[in-house]
């Protein structure tokens, strides 16, 4: 039997659950989707779609293509959705009513509405790609699903990372090496600066993985310089090894 970890007991906020490793099966299966791929190539500008149609080899040669499209999909193209947004009428605080979705494709719906003049908004959490390019907003999750499916649709092979805490973003292959990209940050925070998390947010991990359509890859070590304080929080758990977690999501 799979025992994934409950990593609300660790006073870290986020389950791995089999609906989860399923959400990111369903997600990642859409990098192959050539119709989607082409959509969201079609949203990108088309003088930051030539800078990476040229022959770019080397980690350096990306630079400037991937900082043009960080600026642009952060902002100009996404729009940031707030966990406590005000009323954009009164600018009063609004009321949340949090409904569960019953699949991937929609996995749930926030509804606020403002006590003070009625006003009233509605987010659906998408695990659809084609929807989040429509609407244009979300949260890290939102973002780095959509911005994967752009790297990929771009050339570039890009996998999914979530640290089970509170954030998601992408990795990217790049010269031969997985990089690390968030387009939720600023420039040049955004691109190759993986210690940044545990640094600056007082990360914890106990695990971050990376997906991509076919395996989940441990990539913690990358993260973190306390690797054995991780292991010792590990340690303590009786979880599932992560072969097993694999072995589990190869068959999903």
């Amino acid at each position: 039997m799979l025992n994934l970890p409950d990593l609300t007991r660790n006073r870290l906020s986020f389950p791995l659950t089999k609906d989860i490793l399923f959400l990111y099966k369903q997600v990642t299966k859409q990098y192959l989707d050539k119709t989607l791929l082409k959509s969201v190539n079609d949203q990108v500008p088309i003088k930051i779609r030539k800078e990476f149609d040229k022959d770019l080899k080397q980690y350096s040669d990306y630079l400037i293509p991937t900082k043009l499209l960080l600026d642009w999909f952060k902002n100009d193209f996404m729009k940031w959705m707030s966990k406590t947004p005000l009323c954009p009428t009164c600018g009063k605080p609004m009321i949340l009513r949090f409904v569960q979705g019953n699949s991937w494709i929609v996995r749930s719906v926030e509804y606020y509405n403002c006590p003070h003049c009625n006003f009233s908004q509605n987010f659906p959490r998408y695990g659809e790609i084609e929807n989040i390019s429509f609407h244009r907003i979300g949260r890290c999750t939102e973002w780095s699903f959509l911005f994967g499916a752009i790297l990929n649709s771009l050339g570039i092979s890009t996998r999914i990372v979530h640290d089970f805490l509170d954030h998601c973003w992408n990795e990217s292959l790049i010269d031969g090496q997985w990089i690390h990209v968030d387009s939720t940050l600023e420039y040049p925070i955004s691109l190759n600066h993986p210690s940044y998390y545990e640094k600056n947010w007082n990360k914890q991990y106990l695990y971050v993985l990376a997906f991509s359509d076919n395996k989940v890859v441990d990539v913690t070590m990358n993260y973190t310089n306390m690797w054995t304080a991780i292991i010792e929080r590990r340690k303590k758990l009786k979880l599932s090894t992560i072969p097993s977690i694999q072995d589990y999501y190869g068959k999903l």
